[in-house]
């Protein structure tokens, strides 16, 4: 069998993610590749090589679904959209996100790569709330750094929604587009009622 870096990264999304990043051994996904333990550390050296590989492919489709959703006229919608997208993508590598903490902490170049990413996309959401801000569908901030702190907490959320519908939901994948409803909810009190309006039609598009 030819292995190649795909196959192995395929193959190790889909052990992480039904056994749990820590309960996969190098020696286990060998095993499962029907491939020695050395011809995998060819590929790969360790599994922090591994799993930083798996976080480019993380953030590669976040960057396409971006510049995807640029193209979007309706602010709104274009929120909406990149939310569903995006977090489909961290379903389908959910055990990074189930493993967060577990996998950054063994893991210290990855750890100051997300650190790095977090503080661009703390950018972009500035970028878009006060785009938003300026074609009347959000209102002003009430308080100084009002808006820092909606974005700390999308970050939160963001982070963790996976791991709490793992702990609360019988059936996790189903409910993606309920946490992304229930996440598009945290911009609803911000909204001016230009805003609120748009919004309300979008729920209606979606059947919410």
């Amino acid at each position: 069998m030819k292995v190649t870096k795909q196959i192995i990264l395929d193959k190790a999304t889909e052990l992480f993610n039904a056994e749990g990043y820590a309960n996969v051994s190098y020696r286990k996904l060998a095993r499962a590749l029907d491939i020695s333990h050395s011809n995998l550390i060819y590929h790969f050296k360790d599994k922090n090589t591994l799993v930083e590989a798996l976080h480019d492919q993380i953030l590669n489709s976040a960057l396409a679904i971006n510049a995807e959703i640029k193209q979007e006229q309706d602010l709104l919608k274009s929120l909406l959209t990149s939310t569903l997208k995006g977090f489909e993508v961290l379903f389908n590598f959910r055990f990074f996100m189930i493993d967060f903490n577990y996998i950054l902490r063994d893991n210290k170049k990855l750890h100051h790569t997300i650190v790095q990413i977090e503080s661009l996309r703390f950018s972009m959401y500035e970028e878009r709330i006060n785009t938003m801000i300026e074609a009347g569908i959000v209102r002003a901030s009430q308080y100084n750094g009002e808006y820092d702190d909606l974005i700390k907490r999308i970050r939160v959320y963001s982070d963790y929604w996976i791991s709490s519908s793992y702990i609360y939901d019988a059936q996790p994948q189903a409910e993606i587009k309920e946490y992304a409803r229930i996440f598009m909810g945290s911009f609803y009190p911000y909204l001016t009622s230009t805003g609120r309006a748009q919004f309300d039609q979008l729920i209606k598009e979606y059947g919410w």
